[in-house]
């Protein structure tokens, strides 16, 4: 079986950094596929990024586009921007469409690629939709048929992965049930416990001070401004760690100096996803504070496969529903975060069970899709049949 796996660019984050989950676990998907034999071939939508180092020990082709265009199209007027997308995704059309032709099951990061390929490929499309429906659908301004339309054409043509319940209950309620729920893995070798202060030493941390860790994209949707302000309240003489990058970047270091709070907070714009572990060693407890719907929280799960405390917000659903002793507040609750980071840097959080850290390992989840892609061959080959 050939299987072509197609993973969106991530060009829009500043420097290139960031902590785009959804591509590293395409990516770690297609690695686990290749350990069980399958050939795997992948291709980034956009330029080779940092997030790749260490992990693409698979075939993996780049989209060629100038990134300097993309930064000119996004400070153009609007017809010109609008005219530089559409040239854009022409020519990545082009290029994914030779790419596929000998492909037995092409397997896509999101709906908007997804319906893309539609216009011009044939053949089993399998679709794991990362990110929220909202971000998907299209604004009220679309007529009802037109959409109604878009929603056939994916029903018949796409077999649809949600990676929680949560997401797939969102799909549901907009027309477009899933298939299957296949919840995303971790590399269950590499993201484990380890000596707390040997990684510190690796890490050039501190020695003794308790650290508060974040790891996401600096963005409205993730909150970190509750986070700063609940770490300010403790004066303590913790260490408030933040690693990633965003639009919020400079407002969060503006923040952390009227806070007061900049000598013991460091930013990390970027650190590399083999290096992660040591810092979740590192953590007395990591927090994540997001205020919208995290559809699946691949950090909090690294976390918690490396022994760190976690703290989550109610956004946070499948984190919580498959680790209920982890303890969690309202996004706006800084009162809350407050109690919970004080039990946490006094020693009174515990690392959440890891007994079933097993469903997630990537193999078992490699022969979850393994089944997936067989079903969608037998589906295509029954339509020809009937036809």
């Amino acid at each position: 079986m050939k299987v072509v796996i197609i993973v969106r660019g991530q060009s829009g984050v500043p420097g290139g950094t960031g902590v785009p989950g959804a591509q590293i676990g395409m990516i770690q998907l297609a690695k686990a596929l290749r350990r069980l034999g399958v050939d795997v071939e992948l291709f980034v939508g956009g330029p080779r990024m940092h997030y790749l180092n260490g992990l693409d020990d698979v075939k993996t082709k780049y989209f060629d586009w100038p990134t300097w265009l993309d930064r000119l199209t996004k400070a153009s007027p609007a017809p010109v921007r609008a005219l530089g997308t559409k040239l854009r995704r022409r020519r990545w059309l082009q290029a994914v469409t030779s790419l596929v032709s000998a492909s037995d099951v092409i397997h896509v990061q999101g709906l908007k690629d997804a319906e893309s390929l539609l216009t011009s490929i044939s053949g089993p499309i399998v679709v794991t939709h990362w990110g929220r429906v909202g971000k998907w659908l299209p604004s009220e301004s679309e007529p009802d048929e037109v959409l109604q339309r878009r929603l056939h054409s994916l029903r018949e043509n796409v077999r649809l992965v949600a990676i929680g319940e949560a997401q797939s209950d969102a799909l549901t309620a907009a027309g477009l049930p899933p298939a299957d729920i296949i919840r995303p893995g971790i590399d269950l070798q590499h993201f484990r416990p380890g000596h707390r202060a040997e990684a510190r030493r690796r890490m050039n941390l501190p020695a003794d001070a308790p650290i508060v860790l974040y790891v996401g994209r600096l963005a409205p949707d993730k909150n970190v401004e509750t986070l700063m302000t609940a770490f300010a309240r403790l004066q303590t003489r913790a260490h408030l760690l933040i690693i990633g990058d965003g639009p919020l970047r400079p407002k969060l270091h503006e923040l952390s100096r009227k806070l007061n709070i900049d000598f013991f907070t460091t930013f990390l714009p970027f650190v590399p996803h083999q290096d992660l572990p040591l810092y979740y060693r590192s953590a007395d407890v990591m927090v994540v504070p997001s205020n919208y719907l995290e559809t699946f929280c691949m950090v909090a799960l690294e976390a918690i496969a490396c022994g760190c405390p976690l703290i989550v917000t109610d956004q946070v659903p499948e984190i919580l529903r498959r680790f209920p002793t982890v303890p969690s507040f309202d996004p706006y609750d800084v009162d809350a975060l407050c109690r919970h980071l004080h039990a946490a840097l006094n020693g009174d959080a515990k690392p959440a069970d890891v007994t079933r850290m097993a469903d997630y390992d990537w193999s078992g989840v490699a022969r979850q899709y393994l089944r997936v892609y067989n079903a969608a061959l037998r589906r295509t080959k029954q339509s020809h049949i009937s036809s």
